[in-house]
């Protein structure tokens, strides 16, 4: 048997004739940016998340750079982001005209801790809910929710608990576009209202220019394909939960697998093990026909652009984190057959 890491076909066939009848809607419509699709599919998602606002952007990177600068936290300012984690946080954050400053991260949530926080001068903090497991959030924090639509903590969704919340719908996200996307939610109007003058050239369509702009727009088409999958986005992350959930069953004393810290429900965008024999590990799955991801093989300090926000040993969690997290298969269409195989052939090979 072979096991794909994902296989996104079998998401998109599996919703054909609604994904054909929305595309068809917008070829008809003959209107492909700022239209009736985006501003449903961002009422949807407000109304989901529970928020006043949602925002669409074209990317998860550029909801955390608007996101950034809507909240004030340009020219400068210092925002503080896990030194675990993916290159788009910080790289937002420098897009901004920010300065990123480093912290380490929690070994149970992978993400920064309120001792992580504390422990280094900020003006704010872009925390990042690693592989859908939610970390702490800080008052007036921006949340990273790009591998955690959906996650909750104490029954409220990730992305509302601090001043904004930046998704990300990358295809292989929990709601997952074909091609880039994403959206800010937030019920702060001063910030939604900033946001949107700054994703279309700084205020432009208000009829004056006031602030550095760029262009970041969510297309119909995009919006469109979003609205047919976000009705099964809840049914989706149970069926991720539940496969994770196996997989800490039988996997538990052969490798390290993640934690669920009390009171969350993740998502589990990514599920990653830890293995002081990773890349061995990797090795041996690849020849029995499983694929599997190394989310991430760097700490952000270890990169040669950001060598000079830490020295080595400084966060040692991250750079343990980095030197052994192997990602597993993990996606709503795996059949149990392939849970089973994986299981299996992890125990086999550990």
């Amino acid at each position: 048997m072979r096991v794909a890491f994902v296989d996104l076909a079998r998401e998109n066939s599996a919703l054909r004739a609604p994904l054909e009848a929305a595309i068809r809607r917008v070829l008809e419509s003959g209107r492909y940016l700022m239209g009736s699709e985006v501003e449903r599919i961002e009422d949807a998602i407000a109304d989901w998340h529970g928020v006043t606002s949602a925002v669409g952007v074209a990317s998860g990177s550029d909801a955390c750079e608007i996101a950034i600068r809507a909240a004030g936290w340009g020219d400068g300012a210092r925002v503080a982001t896990p030194a675990f984690g993916a290159v788009p946080t910080i790289s937002a954050i420098e897009a901004a005209g920010a300065t990123p400053v480093l912290v380490d991260v929690d070994p149970v949530t992978r993400g920064v801790s309120q001792d992580t926080l504390a422990a280094v001068k900020h003006d704010g903090a872009i925390v990042v809910h690693m592989f859908g497991v939610p970390c702490y959030v800080p008052s007036g924090a921006i949340e990273d929710c790009a591998h955690a639509m959906g996650a909750t903590v104490g029954g409220s969704l990730v992305g509302t608990i601090g001043r904004a919340g930046a998704l990300s719908y990358f295809p292989t996200k929990c709601l997952g576009n074909m091609g880039d996307g994403g959206m800010i939610v937030t019920s702060y109007a001063g910030l939604a209202a900033r946001a949107i003058d700054i994703r279309h050239y700084g205020g432009l369509l208000s009829g004056d220019v006031t602030m550095r702009g760029q262009n970041s727009r969510l297309s119909e088409m995009s919006a469109a394909i979003l609205g047919v999958k976000l009705a099964h986005l809840r049914a989706w992350n149970a069926r991720r939960l539940q496969i994770a959930l196996r997989y800490n069953a039988e996997l538990a004393g052969r490798v390290v697998v993640p934690r669920i810290p009390e009171g969350t429900v993740p998502t589990f965008h990514c599920y990653v093990v830890e293995s002081e024999h990773r890349d061995l590990l990797r090795a041996k799955l690849a020849a029995l026909g499983i694929g599997t991801m190394t989310h991430y093989p760097r700490a952000l300090h270890q990169y040669e652009r950001w060598m000079g926000l830490g020295e080595p040993g400084q966060f040692p969690v991250a750079e343990r984190l980095a030197a052994t997290v192997l990602s597993l298969p993990l996606y709503p269409h795996m059949g149990d057959d392939e849970v089973e195989y994986v299981i299996r052939c992890v125990r086999e090979c550990t």
